[in-house]
């Protein structure tokens, strides 16, 4: 059995995951990267993207908006504005909400507005994200 460290997934809703698993694929701003026990300690930024973690032998995924991760030897904490198991992700919702954040995003001027423009980028991120990872369960 391989050695397990603590990780820790956090947003402003409160703790979305905290368990103990063997390897955490997270999505970096300068790329993924993975997770092992022993890993050296660092601080990072988290991408929209998916964060998966390795546990009995099979990867849990979960959509994931930006944020940070810190990593220590034995353990990992991510903080993300928004975090969604690809379990609990309905299909309809997630299209849905693909469709309305094109549209929004579409009436925003990125030069006039650059933080809203990103904002919202994100979140389609996360939106489309989320399709994705519902269309394989």
């Amino acid at each position: 059995m391989a050695e397990k460290f603590k990780v820790e997934l956090v947003t402003p809703k409160g703790v979305v995951l905290d368990k103990e698993v063997e390897e955490v694929v997270a999505p970096g701003i300068m790329g993924e990267f993975g997770v092992l026990v022993g890993h050296t300690p660092m601080l990072t930024f988290i991408k929209p993207g998916v964060l998966s973690y390795l546990e009995n032998n099979a990867f849990k995924k979960f959509a994931v908006g930006p944020g940070f991760c810190q990593v220590l030897k034995d353990s990992m904490t991510v903080l993300v504005e928004e975090a969604y198991s690809a379990e609990d992700i309905d299909l309809s919702e997630a299209s849905a909400e693909v469709g309305d954040l094109e549209k929004e995003l579409g009436e925003v001027d990125a030069a006039a507005d650059p933080i809203n423009y990103k904002r919202l980028l994100d979140k389609l991120v996360v939106a489309r994200t989320k399709v994705a990872l519902a269309g394989k369960s």
